[in-house]
């Protein structure tokens, strides 16, 4: 990957998986960096902290803005069908945990590399926040965007159908009635972002959060009728909004890499997790875009990028793996037709 392109993967996931050219460790035994990298001292940026439940059908899908997710760092959290946890009635979890990695070498045959596995205090490689142009951040710019940004599908469907009235009765759009929602949304130009944000809106090419711009000023201003979408190549942006978008940055560069002891890439990652309530199978399913931005000087070549999942259905005790190469299509199952190591037991008092 050339300094600045963008690679993205919009996935659908069902125990998918792709090219990741990293080490795994077992959760019994979490790893403690095997790399031969050197730990340098980078930025003083402090771990993510924040979490947020994709639960608008039938999934409850935990998201974590440390380049993990589907767990609460100690449970699974991949909850299907997303039973309420205020009811009291355990939830069975069908991924234990996920996250993105990252390696390649620089012009000199140097390895860089980024791949989180079970996050802790002394087991991360990555950050909150977007990067400089020349790939730096700091303590103050991590911990201001240590955050999601929610956008629900019914208010964009309001926004619209107001908007079009107003074109239609020939009169000027209120720029009162855009909800809060949309006016917050981390997407480039947007005139609102002062108003609720003490910190800057990076201002570049690459922009954060997609969206439809319906003037085309390549500026976002839901005042002029644009809103949240999911950029995917091939789909028309007008069209392609979900029933909830959550989005949030985060990087390599923010500290010492102590999960893999390699040296950092100077990646920026922005995602966007989406779904839709639908009364399809879609309804049991969650989606997830990521675009990756290379935010060094120098470029870095034979890039892998791949999603490390661990994948639990309910109990792990009785868990296997299988693979359909014709399909790019990798599935778990139960080693029976009961979930449980013997009969619906499971060691640790799993669901």
């Amino acid at each position: 990957m050339k300094n600045n392109v963008r690679l993205i993967l919009a996935g659908l996931i069902i125990f998918t998986t792709i090219h990741a050219h990293a080490w795994n460790a077992p959760r019994t035994q979490k790893p403690s960096g095997s790399g031969n990298g050197q730990i340098n001292y980078r930025s003083d940026c402090a771990p993510a902290t924040m979490s947020y439940d994709l639960a608008i059908n039938n999934v409850r899908a935990r998201l974590l803005n440390g380049g993990d997710m589907w767990w609460d760092l100690s449970n699974g959290q991949y909850i299907v069908p997303a039973v309420d946890p205020a009811l009291g009635v355990p939830g069975v979890s069908s991924l234990f945990a996920g996250a993105v990695w990252l390696g390649g070498f620089d012009d000199a045959m140097n390895l860089k590399m980024a791949a989180q596995t079970y996050r802790d205090p002394t087991h991360n490689d990555y950050w909150p926040g977007p990067l400089s142009s020349v790939g730096t951040t700091g303590a103050d710019t991590c911990l201001n965007w240590d955050r999601f940004f929610i956008v629900k599908g019914a208010t964009i469907s309001d926004h619209i159908a107001a908007f079009l009235a107003a074109e239609s009765a020939g009169i000027p759009f209120d720029c009162e009635l855009v909800s809060d929602e949309l006016k917050r949304y981390p997407a480039r130009g947007n005139p609102h972002w002062s108003k609720y944000y003490s910190f800057d809106l990076p201002n570049d090419n690459q922009g954060l959060g997609a969206y439809f711009d319906a003037n085309g000023d390549e500026r976002y201003d839901p005042c002029d009728g644009d809103y949240p979408a999911i950029e995917v190549r091939g789909c028309p942006k007008e069209s392609n909004f979900p029933d909830e978008i959550v989005f949030w940055v985060y990087n390599d560069a923010g500290n010492s890499h102590t999960n893999t002891n390699q040296t950092e890439i100077r990646m920026e990652v922005q995602v966007q997790a989406f779904a839709y309530a639908t009364n399809d199978q879609i309804n049991n399913m969650t989606f997830y875009r990521y675009k990756l931005i290379n935010r060094a000087v120098l470029s870095i070549d034979s890039t892998f990028f791949g999603m490390w999942i661990d994948p639990d259905i309910g109990c792990s005790a009785d868990d296997f793996i299988g693979c359909d190469t014709s399909r790019s299509l990798m599935y778990t199952y139960n080693q029976d037709e009961q979930d449980g190591e013997n009969g619906c037991d499971c060691p640790g008092g799993v669901p």
